[in-house]
């Protein structure tokens, strides 16, 4: 469904600091997976998700997508196709527009349409049953700038932006790590139904190996560019918190930190 097939990718080219991250790697995801990775900071965990997404390009190899080769594919083009979930809840949404408007764009992503027409009495409607079984409230403050919502909302809105209209993948980069705790428990749970109910295929990035033991299908640990743990099914239902910490002190030894 996903795959990536000897990607190279270096940074600081040609300058005494170039350094290589990714050297002949593949990595492949299918239909429906949830992918929980986690991994030092370098690892190789966020520059995996630009890649996808189009921030930027591999140096050597191809990216494809449900069979189509997307490589070379400006970012702009794969946002119909590929939602993501940055750290910063500010990221995901227009915070001087109002929660309708926000919902309005992102439905006719891609498509010519006047917020005046997209903002129907029908379709506000439609949003409204839509965030109701969230539970946040945010049915009720449909009016309301993005901005002036708590992190966790806005978040959750940024969630269900990037979803409102089908993708082929969802990416989520440490979408929780700027939430207080128990925002971030909640946040998660959302996510989660979320990604159950539309059958996301779906790529977290976390720095929370609990969220990373506890939710998915599938578990991943990045070190210097490569997998050095790859657990799906029962094999990730027997990875715990512990074992995984266990594995990242033991990689952190080895490199020296």
């Amino acid at each position: 469904m996903l795959e990536l097939k000897g990607i190279r990718k270096a940074f600081n080219k040609g300058t005494p600091d170039e350094a290589v991250l990714f050297d002949r790697f593949d990595f492949s995801v299918q239909e429906g997976e949830f992918v929980s990775i986690v991994g030092s900071n370098g690892s190789g965990k966020t520059t995996l998700l630009n890649l996808i997404a189009g921030n930027i390009l591999p140096d050597e190899g191809k990216i494809f997508l449900r069979g189509q080769d997307i490589t070379a594919q400006k970012e702009f083009v794969r946002a119909r196709r590929i939602g993501r979930v940055f750290q910063d809840p500010a990221l995901g949404a227009a915070g001087h527009m109002t929660i309708a408007e926000n919902l309005a764009i992102a439905e006719n992503k891609g498509k010519p349409f006047g917020l005046t027409a997209g903002l129907s009495k029908k379709r506000i409607a439609a949003y409204r049953d839509m965030l109701h079984p969230l539970g946040l409230g945010l049915e009720d403050r449909m009016n309301v700038p993005v901005g002036a919502l708590s992190g966790g909302q806005r978040q959750v809105l940024t969630l269900m932006i990037a979803t409102l209209t089908p993708v082929d993948v969802l990416l989520l980069d440490v979408h929780t790590a700027a939430l207080d705790p128990k925002t971030a428990e909640q946040t998660m749970a959302l996510t989660d139904r979320i990604v159950r109910e539309k059958k996301l295929t779906t790529l977290m990035v976390t720095h929370n190996l609990r969220f990373a033991e506890q939710y998915g299908t599938r578990l991943c640990m990045f070190d210097k560019g490569r997998v050095v743990l790859d657990a799906a099914g029962e094999a990730k239902k027997e990875q715990k918190v512990d074992d995984l910490l266990a594995l990242f002190n033991a990689i952190s030894i080895e490199c020296g930190n």
